[in-house]
This record gives C-alpha cells, sequence and structure tokens, in this order.
C-alpha cells in the first residue's frame, strides 16, 4: 500500500512540476506567436527602387503647395510615387470657406489616388473622432471616459464609429488607438488619450475597440512603443522615457503589446522613447529611442515578440527624435535603416537620399525590401492593393443617429461621481441659481453654453460663465457669488492645450485660488479632461466629478446625472489618490 502511495505522491509532483513549468511567470512576456503577414501577391517585387521608397513614405498632403511646385500632383506622383498621406488639419480646416473644407480634403486625396498607381494610404489621428476635427461629423468623448465605462461592447461601437466616418472622409489607416498607459498623473502628453493606467483594465477595451475599426476595413495602428505615460517626459518636446523594470514591462505595457501582436495587430508606432532596462547599445553615450533604436525595434519587436507587420515612426519632426543625428532627412534615414518601414511626414527628398545610400551600399537591399513585403502583406488584407470605384463611404442618415447614440452611451456609462456631500439630484426647488466657471488655458465658456442651456431647460437659473476669476481682483469682491446656491466649476486642459505642464499655472492657478476662497459646499467640481484635477485641487469640493471630455455628450451626461435623469455608472479608469498628488 505504502508503495501505491508513493508512486502516486511522485506522479502528482511531476505533473505539478510541469504545470507550473509551462504556467507564463509574471515577470515574463505572453508565448510570441508569429502572425502571418506575407503576401500571396508578389507584384511588390517588380516595382522600381523609388516606388519601393515610396511605399515607405507617409507624406504631408500639403496640397496646393505640392501643386504649385510640380505644376500637378500627377507630376509630382510621376517623380516621387509616394505610398501614403497625412492630411494635416492645420493646412485645410482654417481656409476659408469653411463650408468648402470637407470637399476641398476629398478633392486634394482623389487627386492623390488618381495620381498613384496602387491605392493611396490616407491616414490620420482621430482619438476623439472625425468630428474633433472637423463639425461635420461626430466629437466622440475620450479614450479615458471609454476606460471609465469599462464596457468591451461599448469600446468596440467606439471604435467602429470612428472608422466608419473616417472612411467617409476617405481615411483608410488610422494612427491609434493608444496603448500607453497613465501611470504618472504629471504626465501632460498621454493623461485622457490613454484608457487607464491599469493594463489589465485596458486592454479587453482595446482589443474591442480595434475589432470595431477592423470591421470597417480600417487599418489601425497601436502606439507608442515602448509605452508611454511612465515618466513626466513629453516626447514632442525631448526623448521620453519608458522607464520601468524589464518585470514591470513584460507585466504591463509588454503583455498587451504581445497579445495583440499574437491577434494580428497591422501596425505599431514606435515612439521617441527610450527603455533603459532593455537596452545595451549607445550613441554618443545616451540610448536611443526607440524611433531610432535597431535593438528596441529588430531586437525586441520584430526578433522577440515575432512582430510580422509594420513598424511605422511617430513625426521625425518632433524633438524626442531630434539632436541625434545631423538633421531631419539624416533622422529618417537613420529610423528606416534601423528598422522603420513606415516612416511618418519625411520630406520628399527622403526618397533621393534613401536611393543614393542603398545604390552606394549604407544601406542594404534587403532591408527596403523587408520594409514592402511587409507593408504589401498589410495592403492585401485590408484590400489596399487594388483601386475601388469610390474611396468615399457615404454615411446615412440613419447612421449617423446611430453613431451619436453610441457616443452618448459610452458617456452615460463613463461619468464618474468622486464625492457627494450634497446627495444628488440637484433639484430647483433648493438650487435654482446655478453659476459656471471655466478653469482652463483656452476659454471654453463657448462650449460650456451647452451645459447652462440644458440646465435652463431643466428649470435652473444659469446666467453667467466665467473663465478663469482672478484672484487679485475678486479677493475683495467674492460676495459676488453670494447670490448662487451653486458653482459649477469646470475644468478643461486637453492634451495641447497648452502645450507643457498637466497642472495648472498662470491664469488658471489664480481661478483655482480664487474659488477655493468659496464655502465648499457650493462648489461642484467636474473634470472634463484630466482626471487628477478634481481630487487634487478640490478635495473638500462637496461634489466632485470626472467627465474626462468636454463633448456635447459628456456635457449633457454630467447635467443627466446631476440632476438625476440617469445614475453615475464610471469608475475611475486611474488610481486618484496617487503619492506624486500627496
Amino acid at each position: 500500500m505504502k508503495t501505491y502511495i508513493s508512486v502516486f505522491l511522485i506522479i502528482v509532483t511531476f505533473c505539478v512540476t510541469i504545470i507550473s513549468c509551462n504556467k507564463p511567470k509574471e515577470n515574463q512576456l505572453p508565448e510570441a506567436i508569429s502572425y502571418n503577414f506575407t503576401p500571396k501577391d508578389t507584384t511588390w517585387k517588380s516595382l522600381s527602387i523609388r516606388e519601393k521608397i515610396g511605399q515607405t513614405m507617409i507624406v504631408r498632403a500639403f496640397h496646393k503647395a505640392q501643386v504649385a511646385e510640380f505644376g500637378s500632383i500627377e507630376n509630382m506622383m510621376e517623380k516621387y510615387p509616394i505610398g501614403g498621406i497625412f492630411v494635416p488639419y492645420w493646412d485645410y480646416l482654417f481656409t476659408p470657406p469653411r463650408d468648402q473644407v470637407i470637399p476641398t480634403i476629398k478633392n486634394a486625396i482623389s487627386d492623390y489616388e488618381n495620381a498613384s498607381k496602387y491605392p493611396m494610404i490616407v491616414t490620420e489621428d482621430f482619438e476623439r473622432g472625425v468630428g474633433s476635427i472637423y463639425s461635420e461629423f461626430t466629437n466622440m468623448p475620450s479614450e479615458m471616459a471609454v476606460g471609465a465605462a469599462n464596457n468591451t461592447d461599448l469600446a468596440y461601437k467606439f471604435g467602429n464609429a470612428i472608422a466608419k466616418e473616417s472612411n467617409a472622409l476617405g481615411v483608410n489607416w488610422l494612427l491609434h488607438p493608444l496603448v500607453d498607459l497613465n501611470m504618472n498623473p504629471l504626465q501632460s502628453l498621454v493623461i485622457e488619450r490613454a484608457i487607464s493606467d491599469d493594463a489589465t483594465r485596458a486592454y479587453p477595451l482595446l482589443k474591442a475597440q480595434i475589432e470595431g475599426m477592423n470591421a470597417q476595413g480600417v487599418v489601425s495602428t497601436i502606439k507608442h512603443f515602448p509605452g508611454d505615460g511612465a515618466t513626466i517626459k513629453n516626447q514632442h518636446l525631448i526623448t521620453s522615457a519608458n522607464n520601468l523594470s524589464i518585470s514591470e514591462w513584460n507585466k504591463t505595457f509588454g503583455t498587451m503589446y504581445q497579445k495583440m501582436i499574437n491577434e494580428g495587430t497591422p501596425a505599431i508606432m514606435v515612439g521617441h522613447i527610450r527603455f533603459p532596462a532593455y537596452q545595451k547599445e549607445k550613441r554618443n553615450g545616451i540610448f536611443l529611442p526607440a524611433s531610432l533604436s535597431e535593438e528596441l525595434m529588430v531586437g525586441l519587436l520584430k526578433k522577440k515578440m515575432k512582430f510580422n507587420g509594420i513598424i511605422m515612426s511617430d513625426a521625425l519632426n518632433m524633438g524626442g527624435a531630434a539632436g541625434y543625428y545631423d538633421n531631419e532627412i539624416e533622422t529618417s534615414l537613420a529610423a528606416f535603416k534601423a528598422g522603420v518601414d513606415m516612416v511618418l511626414w519625411p520630406t520628399l527628398k527622403f526618397m533621393d537620399s534613401l536611393e543614393v545610400r542603398i545604390k552606394r551600399g549604407d544601406i542594404p537591399m534587403s532591408r527596403l525590401n523587408d520594409a514592402v513585403e511587409r507593408i504589401w502583406g498589410v495592403r492585401e488584407q485590408y484590400n489596399l492593393l487594388k483601386k475601388k470605384g469610390n474611396i468615399f463611404y457615404a454615411i446615412t442618415p440613419e447612421e449617423t443617429t446611430k453613431i451619436q447614440k453610441d457616443a452618448q452611451e459610452i458617456a452615460n456609462s463613463a461619468v464618474t461621481l468622486l464625492t457627494d456631500a450634497t446627495k444628488i439630484p440637484l433639484k430647483t426647488s433648493e438650487n435654482k441659481k446655478i453659476i459656471i466657471v471655466n478653469i482652463s488655458h483656452e476659454d471654453r465658456t463657448n462650449d460650456l453654453r451647452y451645459t447652462q442651456s440644458l440646465l435652463q431647460a431643466k428649470g435652473f437659473e444659469v446666467d453667467t460663465i466665467l473663465h478663469n476669476p482672478n484672484f487679485l481682483d475678486w479677493g475683495e469682491k467674492l460676495n459676488f457669488f453670494d447670490k448662487y446656491d451653486k458653482v459649477l466649476v469646470a475644468f478643461e486642459n486637453r492634451y495641447f492645450s497648452p502645450l507643457g505642464a498637466s497642472l495648472l499655472k498662470d491664469k488658471e492657478a489664480l481661478g483655482v485660488w480664487t474659488m477655493g476662497m468659496l464655502p465648499q459646499d457650493k462648489i461642484i467640481a467636474v473634470s472634463y479632461s484630466n482626471p487628477y484635477y478634481v481630487n487634487y485641487y478640490f478635495e473638500n469640493a462637496f461634489i466632485g466629478i470626472n467627465a474626462y471630455s468636454l463633448d456635447l455628450f459628456s456635457q449633457k451626461a454630467v447635467v443627466e446625472t446631476l440632476t438625476g435623469g440617469i445614475s453615475f455608472k464610471g469608475t475611475s479608469p486611474v488610481k486618484l489618490e496617487h503619492d506624486m498628488l500627496k
């Protein structure tokens, strides 16, 4: 009997050992699975060297300037047969008449498409929806609102809606979503552009969002490898860093990227971000950013993580890529040589320079062929090898209504109640008179008139909106606010507005100072952007709310939750009680 028991224990121990050995450890990446992007169509091999180089270029579509320089887009494309364009809104949106902006963009895209041998890759950033730039479309809630809603069905709808409206404009390749984590509350670049600070929460929402984009046939580009949000550095200004240990990176950014690579993500944008824990090679004693590092792009992404899709650079005119090489063309060439397959915003002269470098052997032809084969494989999978009769998807009124309904559902599910000592809902019998105060770098009072009108429609008196009231002016006359039952303090400083630090300075800081002088039982503090503002600046406010975005849907959701029309459903996607903010 003892013999049987001993044999049984040995077998059990052996099985447990095998299982534990095969189970991924917490500090290791998931198993890398090579997703096949090898194209069946091999016509890329017959392209001329300049046509091949053109496939690696996403050039800014400065339509008028390029027509003026070459006489026509056809002439430009004959000399510089580029494969893709980025439509810079700043070259179109502010050119009157306003009602001709969208037709002008479509005409420009059509010109490039007609002059190209293959379908033109048309790229853009529409992280908050096409309507965040062009008012003819839908301005969606922010990515972090999707994280606060924490619902994969809504995340799918979010991605699907943005991709559908992008198709209407002729954009077939989107430079998002962010696979960044807002781990550092002082990070000014990531903040509400990220879904969360938690990879476990972020991954299923990102996966669902990409599936929604794929359903519309739009290529997604996850960014910014190796992951932004861990430090306060802004890669638009200087080289940033992912300063996590290998173990922490593996559990967070690494796991998300590896899962998405295994599932067939077509494109990864590398950031101007170092990864010191992984890197060994330096240039002039300094670790290179991922966008210039063969060690990170080839060694880690392409070999270790088995990524067979396209590595795209972030824009190489950014401060984070500057200073390592003599000029922007040399930087673009170095990025390509190090492993970038698709260069974002190179000048046309990049083609001339790369052709020369390849012909004299400075950059091997195999590097160019590898890039083009990867691009061809993604083109094939997303039906971008054969031209279509129409490249602009016509959205019906019913589809627009559906998109707007989905956007409202996301906003309703995202609004997050932080504190409530007043016992919401607000009632006109107790809180009839309300004033709105906007704390922001840019004056958002016109945007907030929508909140004003919604409250007025419910019977509240809301007759004033103030922007950054200054303590130096208001200190002696704060009794102005005595006639109001509630003061709705609305924060809004989004990504790039302003460019710089995330915490408030100058007029916004004086606005906070002024509002802090009021009785806190009057304050309704609402952040329509940075999720840390309310806790940091108004921890004593009787009502605190995070809404993550100032779009119309989010404003309506705030009013409805405040007045009892809907309940608060959102949960904070980031840790608010952060050591850095104490």
